[in-house]
């Protein structure tokens, strides 16, 4: 799974998880340092709340910061694409919900296929 930011895509590099293998490490490790770093939290004094063994079962979060951008990105529009690759077929009626957390003030519209901001 990966985000494009017009074309600039978060994370440089691939993100290869298997949660049957436990191999998920670097997905729950965003996850952590997300809550560090958004609520300035030391790390010592900072819990995810959710364990290895919950994140895989019970929340399966992905967590990308694309704070760190050129600023050719921040002052117009952002066209934002998230990119996701299965090993196997994905269950019929799976959801997938996405949060995006901004200084901007946006309005999203969507018909259920494609999301486009309104200004």
């Amino acid at each position: 799974m990966y985000i494009l930011l017009n074309n600039t895509r978060y994370p440089a590099i691939d993100l290869n998880t298997d949660f049957a293998k436990y191999h998920f490490d670097n997905v729950y490790r965003n996850l952590v340092e997300f809550r560090q770093k958004y609520y300035g939290l030391d790390h010592l004094v900072s819990n995810a709340t959710v364990d290895p063994f919950g994140y895989k079962d019970l929340f399966p979060l992905f967590v990308f910061d694309v704070s760190k951008q050129s600023e050719r990105l921040k002052l117009g529009v952002v066209d934002i694409t998230v990119d996701m690759m299965f090993g196997g077929n994905v269950a019929d009626n799976t959801f997938v919900y996405a949060l995006m957390i901004s200084d901007r003030k946006l309005k999203f519209q969507s018909d259920g296929k494609k999301m486009n901001v309104v200004f």
